[in-house]
């Protein structure tokens, strides 16, 4: 019993590390597949790499051969190249040579399998789904420890993707923002958008085993997403996505436990959960922009009614303008609005009623001459 349980935990704790691997490997360079708006290209590589995947079985007749790594990845580039060629003939939109080019390869990739690989641990669910609490069963001797083998090989992928950013942080974030100003310094874009995609190749074949080729994507795109919400700053931008990804795949993880359901489907759910929630509540997200333009127009009413009070409280015709029962007339407002703003400014000491008519009190009249100023009137 002790020695299940001690094997339940262990196997536990390689699974969470797996997931916390895989996401943070794929949000790193996620960032900047989100800042070049290469989503849907991570997509296309994400379903025609299995094609990739497929031939290179056919060649070397192994499945646990690490070439399929390689001729995944190539198909991936192939695939990359393909939709760029075709959409620089200007007769087809980038988007539509998307549409068109990964699915014809994912589709001859499914064919293929079930045609000539029916017996063959080629399973297209666990290819698209993927299932992270397996990973502990497939593991290699790592320096006397037995680990999870997606846990080397995602940690491998990690430390490139990270040494790749870092190596050519100056250069990325340079073809990211300005591709005129790269071109003239003499800095390739060419080859550094391959060398992006062949990263995203490498890290979404190799993710396959964990999280599968459908949420992977989830992965690679919705922490940067996240992010980019709340930091146009291209450093903070990355230290959030990997908090993101971490957050993401500790409650996945949690959840996946708790309810018995799959790990990497769970922790793209809460990638989505957590990004709707980021695209709402952040300081300039959804809600918050409608909070403030309601804001915004209870302030703007405010303004008015008191610049309405300063304009006419010394006048001759101050009882008619500034009447209680007659100001709605000059304003063109409702009664309810009326006595809205009325009680607001009268509770923030900004006006008051003297008779039956509205004035300034002195905090009124202080602010009725800035607005005067900044309003230019």
């Amino acid at each position: 019993m002790i020695d299940f349980l001690r094997y339940s935990f262990i196997s536990n704790y390689q699974t969470l590390l797996v997931l916390l691997v895989t996401a943070i490997a794929c949000s790193l360079i996620g960032v900047f597949l989100v800042l070049r708006s290469l989503s849907m290209l991570a997509d296309a590589i994400s379903h025609s790499i299995l094609l990739g995947i497929v031939i290179a079985y056919f060649i070397v007749k192994d499945i646990s051969s690490v070439y399929l790594v390689f001729g995944a990845a190539l198909f991936g580039i192939i695939t990359v190249f393909s939709i760029e060629s075709l959409s620089k003939t200007k007769l087809v939109k980038n988007d539509d040579a998307v549409g068109i080019v990964f699915p014809m390869f994912f589709a001859l990739a499914v064919i293929l399998i079930t045609k000539y690989a029916r017996n063959v641990h080629l399973d297209v669910d666990v290819v698209l789904m993927g299932e992270v609490i397996m990973a502990p069963l497939n593991t290699m001797n790592f320096f006397g420890y037995e680990i999870p083998k997606s846990l080397f090989e995602m940690s491998v992928i990690g430390i490139l993707n990270l040494a790749f950013i870092i190596v050519f942080f100056k250069e990325l974030k340079l073809t990211t923002f300005d591709t005129e100003f790269a071109k003239i310094a003499g800095f390739s874009e060419v080859l550094l958008f391959y060398a992006l995609m062949t990263l995203t190749s490498f890290t979404t074949v190799v993710a396959f085993e964990a999280v599968g080729a459908i949420l992977v994507i989830s992965f690679l795109i919705a922490p940067a997403a996240s992010a980019y919400l709340i930091s146009k700053n291209l450093r903070v931008m990355i230290l959030i996505s990997v908090l993101y990804s971490i957050i993401n795949s500790v409650l996945g993880f949690l959840l996946a436990m708790y309810f018995n359901l799959s790990m990497s489907g769970m922790s793209a759910t809460m990638a989505g959960i957590t990004f709707l929630l980021t695209f709402l509540f952040n300081k300039n997200g959804f809600l918050m922009k409608i909070l403030r333009r309601k804001k915004n127009h209870v302030e703007f009413k405010k303004d008015t009614f008191v610049i309405h009070v300063g304009n006419h409280q010394e006048r001759a015709n101050a009882s008619d303008e500034l009447g209680l029962t007659t100001i709605a007339k000059h304003l063109s407002w409702r009664k309810e609005d009326i006595e809205k703003y009325s009680k607001i400014l009268i509770s923030e000491k900004k006006i008051k009623v003297e008779g039956d008519i509205y004035k300034l009190t002195e905090k009124g009249r202080i602010l009725y001459i800035n607005l005067l100023k900044d309003y230019a009137l």
